[in-house]
């Protein structure tokens, strides 16, 4: 009996202890910011008084609001914008977020430029053209942007061979063009400059991130969720798979192996002996949010939500670039047993979608364009554009026909 009591003053003692520690968020803010989003997600899972520090660590380590105020004045001025539009930060500004530092780079859909780009003016931002680009962005950008009028591009492979600019060679062809902005702010003191890239995309942005130099920035954050792609090889392992074909000059990835991320340019013979425990997942359908990704929530209290895209639109609130997948394909490589990375996905662009999507399934891209080429027959016959009826909400549904069988 002694040495029970013995025993159980000794748990309690040590059950004390973890309160002290846990409950006190100076001394976990300590110890959590050591640790990798997987081991907090773990140690999330031990008990009920460990769970609520590690979300409330969360809560104040991935404060995006206080992440955009560095840039923004009105953050949730700048996340309703994201929310109007599907504007993403992306690129290594959303790996700075995850991983608690900073930078920014957003996205924008095509026929939201205009708006975008006024914005950031109002906020005290100043253009800054590159060489080629007019002082005035406004006499390149139009502000009416018709999507009821095919949208996809037909570019010259050779295109960037003849461009003599060097930033407009190392551009990928899927970016319609690249806007700087610039402002000068005080911070802790200290006059800094802050740049801001607008990058005006083809397609939906992630077609974009899809031809990324590698993995480990493969990474978005929209206005209410911050998305990692590859989250056990970016962050936990620091590893990173190289994507051929990539424009990105050789320094860029240079850069991020200096900073302490493993570089591969084949896939490893444990990567395609068992692709569900690969960080890589090879040759498995993925989608933005799926189970394989880190997501992070974020709070949206503030934020003004997309409001039906017309009068006769179905109103849908998430953000476009969550419909889209994409699969890490192998193929071939000229070493024996050894295979190269291939991202893979099919472009669905119609004029009766707001929004591109990226479907990694071909056989559901055709069923999603076969249903949406007859709406377009319907309504192009019968409406004009100030009449027009866009149907992105049907998007997750249309994705639930995962047998293509069922479209008939």
């Amino acid at each position: 009996m002694q040495w029970e009591s013995r025993a159980a003053r000794t748990r309690l003692r040590r059950i004390r202890r973890m309160e002290r520690v846990f409950s006190n968020a100076p001394i976990y803010d300590s110890i959590f910011r050591n640790l990798s989003p997987r081991t907090l997600v773990r140690l999330s899972r031990t008990c009920d008084m460990i769970h609520d520090a590690v979300t409330h660590f969360c809560q104040r380590a991935y404060n995006i609001n206080r992440h955009l105020s560095r840039y923004f004045p009105d953050p949730l001025s700048f996340r309703s914008l994201q929310a109007r539009t599907g504007l993403i930060i992306s690129g290594s500004s959303a790996l700075q977020f995850l991983d608690r530092s900073f930078y920014l780079d957003i996205y924008c859909h095509p026929g939201h430029v205009y708006e975008v780009l006024e914005w950031m003016e109002s906020f005290g931002y100043r253009f800054e053209p590159h060489k080629y680009q007019d002082a005035d962005w406004r006499s390149q950008v139009s502000a009416d942007w018709d999507g009821t009028k095919s949208r996809i591009r037909v570019l010259d492979p050779l295109h960037h061979l003849l461009d003599e600019d060097p930033i407009r060679s190392t551009r990928y062809s899927n970016i319609a063009e690249v806007y700087n902005f610039k402002r000068f702010m005080i911070i802790d003191e200290e006059l800094v400059e802050l740049q801001v890239q607008v990058i005006e995309t083809i397609n939906n942005p992630i077609d974009t991130i899809m031809k990324y130099h590698s993995t480990c920035v493969m990474n978005i954050i929209t206005f209410d969720a911050a998305y990692s792609f590859y989250p056990i090889a970016t962050f936990e392992d620091r590893s990173a798979l190289k994507i051929p074909g990539s424009r990105h000059r050789p320094d860029v990835l240079a850069k991020y192996i200096k900073r302490g991320w493993r570089a591969y340019s084949l896939f490893r013979p444990g990567d395609l002996a068992r692709p569900y425990e690969s960080p890589f997942l090879p040759n498995i359908t993925r989608w933005v949010g799926d189970r394989h990704c880190w997501t992070v929530p974020l709070d949206t209290s503030g934020v003004e939500l997309r409001r039906a895209l017309s009068g006769s639109s179905e109103q849908f609130s998430w953000d476009p670039s969550t419909q889209s997948g994409w699969t890490l394909l192998t193929k071939p490589s000229s070493l024996a047993n050894f295979k190269v990375p291939e991202m893979d996905a099919n472009l669905v662009a119609t004029t009766i979608f707001r929004y591109s999507y990226m479907i990694p399934s071909q056989s559901l891209s055709l069923a999603i364009r076969g249903w949406a080429c007859s709406q377009a027959k319907l309504y192009h016959g019968l409406v004009t554009r100030r009449d027009w009826t866009w149907f992105d909400a049907e998007i997750p549904r249309l994705r639930e026909l995962t047998d293509v069988e069922q479209v008939t």
